[in-house]
């Protein structure tokens, strides 16, 4: 992923990326270096204390990477009192929560398909939260000539695991 990044910024700066990195956080160390050209990174994080403990270390070690812009999303919200707690834990940390993605039936329905859910309810709840929060960092992240950038779409899929391919 490094090497596949670093190419990206060498041949075709400005370009958008869009990576969804695997929990952990071995992805911000400084050995790993993944994160070395991220200029937004999103944290997830759900109205648990375990999460929310792991997603205060991300953030912690973000600072520490110099990462210039760094929000919170949240996830699996079931009440409102969810939301205010996820929107105070970013608060605390002088970052927003950009969005908070409902609970869903959906998205585990759609991973025991082992389908998308984007395929399987395009209409659900947290396929909207998600798809407004795309909308948003479009208008606020995205670098002059977008229109050049790689981006996951709910295209064409993979045969082999039937994940989004790069359009």
């Amino acid at each position: 992923m490094r090497d596949f990044i670093e190419g990206i910024e060498n041949e075709l700066p400005g370009t958008f990326v869009v990576a969804d990195m695997e929990a952990g956080l071995e992805h911000l160390s400084w050995a790993g270096g993944t994160m070395r050209y991220v200029d937004l990174l999103l944290v997830v994080v759900q109205p648990t204390a375990k999460v929310m403990m792991t997603a205060c270390r991300t953030h912690k070690l973000a600072l520490e990477l110099a990462i210039p812009r760094i929000s919170f999303v949240g996830n699996r919200a079931t009440s409102p009192a969810d939301v205010d707690r996820m929107e105070a834990f970013a608060a605390e940390r002088g970052c927003e929560l950009l969005i908070a993605i409902p609970e869903d039936s959906a998205v585990p329905a759609a991973d025991r398909a082992s389908m998308c859910v984007l395929d399987t309810s395009p209409g659900s709840e947290a396929v909207r939260a998600i798809s407004r929060l795309a909308e948003r960092l479009e208008r606020s992240s995205a670098p002059a000539g977008l229109g050049q950038a790689m981006k996951v779409t709910a295209g064409p899929r993979s045969p082999r695991n039937g994940r989004p391919t790069r359009g």
